[in-house]
C-alpha cells in the first residue's frame, strides 16, 4: 500500500480529528488570507496617496546670512549672495526623484488698461485716496505653474474662468474677477504693467479669472496692493521683464518629488551633489499634509504586518500542539510501521501527506470564505483609515464622501497563504512527530506496553 493510499485511510478513518483539523485550518487560512488581501489594499493605497499628495521641499535666499546683505545709498538693505536663478534649478532638476518645480517672484507694479489708462483697483478704506499712485498699484506674482501658488494649492482661490499659466507660457495674466468687473474686463482682454520709477511696461493677455474663496484677514485694513483682489499672476517671463532687467532670479523654487515617503533622501541627495553655494540658500519642507494623512495607513499596515506574523506563529504553535497530542495516540502505528520496514522518514512523509490532504479542502474553501470577509472586516479597516487619512475637516470643505474601498482576494494572495499555511503545517508535523520518532522501534514498543 502506498503512502498516499495510507494517508487517504488514515485521514478517512479517523474523521472526527480530521474535521477538527479542517476547522483550524480554514479559521486560520481565512484570518491570514484577508490579512494579506487587506494589507495589499492598504499599501497600494498609500502609494495612491503619497501620489496624490504629492511632496515638495522649497529653495529660497537664506535670510539669516547677515553677510549677504549690506546698506546701499538709499539706506535700505541690499541683497549680495548667490542669486536663485535658472543655473540652480537646472543642477537640483538633475537629482532623481525630481519630478517639477515651481519658480517664482514677487512684485508691486502700476496696472494699465492697453490704452495705458490707470485701472481702477479694489479699495477698502479711503486712507490711500490722496496717493494716486498708490490707488493703481497691485502685487503681481510670478510662476513656472500658477496652479502650484500657495494661493491655489490652499484654495484661497480658483480659477473659475480660462486657464492656468503653465511652463512656457508668456505675456499672460491671471486676475480676480472682482478686479475684471469693476474695470468691464474678460479672458482675451489685454492689460499692462508698469514697475515704479518709470521702470519696464509689459503688456499681458488676461488668461483666466479667480474667485476669492477664503476671506482675507483685515482687509479692511489694507492698502490696495496687499488685497487679494488686486494681486495678478503673471509668467516668470514677464517678471523677468519687469524686476530683474530680464535676469532669471527668483524668490523661491519649489520642487515637486515623485515619492513624498523619499523626502527626506532626495533632500540629502540635493545636498551632497549639487554644487551651489549653500551658505546663500536654505531649504524648507513641506510635507506635512503627507505626513499627517499617510499615518493611519502606514500604521494599519504595520499593525497587519504584526498581526500576520503573530497568526502564523500562533498557528504553528497551536498545530504542532494539537498535532503532538495526537501523536501520543498513534504511537502503536508507528511502531507497527516500524516493524514492517517502513522507516521514519516514509512515516514523516505519510503523515505530512495526511495534513496537506486536508489543508487542500480547508485552503479552497477559505478563498470563498476569504472575499467575504474581506469585504466586511478589512472594508471597515480601510475606511477608517482612510478616513483618519482624509480628516474630518478636509472632508467638509471638498463636501465628499469617502467611496467605498474595494478590497479582493487575487491570486497571488490566495497561492500565498497555499504556501504559508502548507509551510507551517508541515513544519508542526515535524515538530509533533519529533518525540515519538527519535525512539527506537524498542522504546516504541515498551511505551505500547
Amino acid at each position: 500500500m502506498g503512502i498516499f493510499q495510507r494517508a487517504f485511510l488514515s485521514v478517512i478513518r479517523k474523521l472526527g480529528k480530521s474535521v477538527v483539523l479542517f476547522l483550524v485550518l480554514l479559521v486560520v487560512s481565512t484570518f491570514v488570507l484577508v490579512g494579506l488581501s487587506t494589507k495589499r489594499t492598504s499599501d497600494t493605497a498609500a502609494l495612491e496617496l503619497r501620489h496624490t499628495l504629492g511632496g515638495n521641499f522649497g529653495l529660497v535666499i537664506n535670510k539669516a546670512n547677515s553677510e549677504n546683505y549690506k546698506a546701499d545709498e538709499n539706506g535700505g538693505v541690499q541683497y549680495t549672495g548667490s542669486s536663485l536663478d535658472d543655473s540652480v534649478i537646472e543642477k537640483v532638476m538633475s537629482i532623481s526623484g525630481i519630478e517639477q518645480y515651481n519658480a517664482y517672484q514677487n512684485g508691486e507694479s502700476e496696472v494699465l488698461s492697453s490704452d495705458g489708462i490707470p485701472l481702477e483697483l479694489i479699495k477698502t478704506n479711503n486712507q490711500y485716496d490722496e496717493d494716486e499712485r498708490l490707488l493703481h498699484m497691485a502685487t503681481s506674482e510670478s510662476n513656472s505653474f500658477s496652479e502650484k501658488s500657495n494661493y491655489f494649492q490652499k484654495e484661497i482661490f480658483q480659477l473659475t474662468e480660462g486657464k492656468h499659466i503653465g511652463d512656457g507660457d508668456t505675456s499672460i495674466a491671471l486676475i480676480s474677477k472682482d478686479l475684471a468687473a469693476v474695470n468691464h474686463l474678460k479672458v482675451g482682454d489685454k492689460i499692462m504693467l508698469k514697475t515704479m520709477n518709470g521702470g519696464a511696461v509689459v503688456t499681458l493677455t488676461i488668461a483666466g479669472l479667480f474667485e476669492i474663496k477664503e476671506p482675507q484677514v483685515n482687509a479692511g485694513l489694507a492698502p490696495p496692493p496687499s488685497l487679494y483682489q488686486n494681486r495678478i499672476f503673471t509668467d516668470n517671463k514677464t517678471a523677468k521683464e519687469l524686476y530683474t532687467n530680464g535676469k532669471g532670479e527668483y524668490k523661491g523654487v519649489n520642487f515637486y518629488v515623485d515619492d513624498p515617503a523619499q523626502l527626506s533622501n532626495i533632500i540629502e541627495s540635493v545636498k551632497e551633489n549639487v554644487n551651489i553655494a549653500w551658505d546663500d540658500f536654505s531649504i524648507e519642507t513641506a510635507d506635512a499634509e503627507y505626513r499627517r494623512s499617510a499615518a493611519p495607513l502606514e500604521k494599519m499596515s504595520s499593525m497587519l504586518s504584526s498581526l500576520l506574523l503573530c497568526i502564523v506563529v500562533g498557528s504553528l504553535l497551536a498545530l504542532s500542539l494539537m498535532l503532538a497530542l495526537w501523536m501520543k495516540e498513534r504511537v502503536h502505528e508507528i511502531g507497527v510501521l516500524l516493524a514492517m520496514g517502513f522507516d521514519k522518514i516514509q512515516i514523516i512523509g505519510q503523515h505530512i501527506v495526511e495534513i496537506l490532504l486536508i489543508a487542500i479542502v480547508a485552503f479552497g474553501i477559505s478563498y470563498f470564505a476569504g472575499a467575504a470577509a474581506a469585504n466586511t472586516a478589512g472594508n471597515y479597516l480601510m475606511t477608517s483609515a482612510c478616513e483618519q487619512s482624509v480628516g474630518e475637516q478636509d472632508i467638509e470643505v471638498t463636501g465628499k464622501d469617502i467611496a467605498p474601498i474595494e478590497i479582493d482576494v487575487t491570486a497571488p494572495d490566495f497561492f500565498a497563504v497555499c504556501g504559508i499555511g502548507s509551510l507551517v503545517a508541515v513544519l508542526s508535523v515535524f515538530v509533533s512527530s519529533v518525540p515519538v520518532v527519535r525512539l527506537k522501534p524498542k522504546e516504541i514498543l515498551t511505551k505500547m506496553n
